[in-house]
């Protein structure tokens, strides 16, 4: 269940797995490209990102059926890095806006950790229960939102530390809902925690505005336990 300790203990496992975006990496990230991109080719799909999360998470875990438990837990996440990625670097052929480039491979393990936090935040409020459940459609009615607010900015405060959850209130709803159809979709979700960061020029903030030559700061791992004794 999103929230909860047993839930936290395995985004912890997934940032932690993809925590090798820094320039002192280079040699695992190196091999992890490779393992990506079988072909050879020097672009990845979206298929290939999500075999190579797959994989990461079962050889990080030393275990095919719990990395494979992590992995289809975020899996909804994946796309939302991968359309951020892939279009981060300048394109240097036809192909570089609809794959992801080796130049941008370092920002999307930094993005994969940003998403999979920030899905973790939509589950929790989705359906207005704990994780993915038969009351959740993958979208945060108003009500939901009402009910969730408090949980999502001690989330904010903790172990998801983004400017726009530690600053959410009733209207943000609106904010979020940018077509007026009276649900936020994960991809709007994203799109309003995306832009508190690079208005607030936080280091994620500023990964996320960039191209391949910034820095992506890793996400912040969250707490063991948080606030209230999960």
């Amino acid at each position: 269940p999103a929230g909860t300790a047993q839930a936290l203990s395995e985004l912890t496992t997934f940032l932690r797995a993809f925590a090798f975006a820094a320039p002192s990496e280079a040699v695992r990230r190196e091999e992890a490209w490779r393992l990506w991109d079988p072909n050879g080719n020097g672009y990845l799909s979206l298929a290939e990102v999500d075999l190579g999360v797959k994989m990461t998470l079962q050889s990080f875990l030393k275990d095919a059926g719990a990395g494979e438990a992590v992995w289809r837990r975020f899996r909804p996440s994946f796309i939302r890095a991968f359309n951020d990625a892939k279009d981060a670097a300048a394109a240097a052929s036809s192909l570089s806006d609809d794959y992801v480039t080796k130049g941008e491979f370092r920002l999307l393990l930094s993005y994969l950790g940003y998403y999979a936090t920030w899905f973790e935040v939509f589950a929790m409020v989705d359906g207005c229960s704990d994780g993915t459940t038969a009351t959740d459609d993958r979208r945060i009615s108003r009500e939901e939102w009402e009910e969730g607010i408090e949980k999502v900015v001690a989330a904010g405060l903790s172990w998801a530390p983004y400017v726009a959850l530690r600053s959410a209130t009733s209207a943000s709803f609106d904010e979020m809902d940018s077509n007026g159809g009276g649900y936020v979709l994960l991809i709007e979700f994203c799109a309003w925690l995306k832009a508190a960061e690079v208005e607030a020029a936080t280091p994620a903030g500023l990964a996320l505005a960039a191209g391949d030559e910034q820095l992506a700061a890793p996400p912040a791992a969250p707490p063991r336990r948080m606030p209230g004794g999960l």
